[in-house]
């Protein structure tokens, strides 16, 4: 998969090993998430609610979609989705574009953000979308 990405990006940019368009430019990395959300069902929004029970709504609707328990599609996350990508060499793409925002390096920590090589978009681990695919 990583692969793909470069080469992706070598054809976007013309530079082998460039960053991703959407973890240095916040308006169009938010434009993709909002498609996301809009069409992916990205979610859930918090997804600490999770242990009390709060995102039981979502999680059945997910789980509907997928004709899966919700304790299934519950394991489903962006950190284990195949399309998401944690390397180095990304988190510093990540990291150089919160630039001195935020503390760049907590803000990726925190969040255990990575980049979605399938919707174009920073993502957090812990949520799911409807493009999720498990590794192999």
């Amino acid at each position: 998969m990583h692969g793909n990405f470069l080469m992706r990006n070598m054809r976007e940019t013309g530079q082998p090993g460039s960053c991703p368009r959407a973890t240095q430019d916040l308006d169009f990395n938010l434009d993709n998430r909002q498609d996301a959300l809009d069409t992916k069902m990205y979610g859930p929004a918090n997804p600490q609610l999770d242990e009390t029970g709060g995102n039981q709504q979502f999680w059945q609707q997910y789980a509907d979609k997928f004709n899966d328990s919700t304790q299934n599609v519950m394991q489903m996350r962006c950190g284990n989705c195949s399309f998401f990508d944690r390397s180095s060499s990304i988190l510093q793409c990540i990291e150089e574009g919160i630039g001195d925002e935020a503390d760049p390096e907590l803000s990726v920590e925190a969040g255990e953000l990575g980049y979605c090589q399938a919707l174009d978009f920073k993502c957090a681990s812990m949520r799911v979308c409807m493009v999720w695919a498990g590794r192999v």
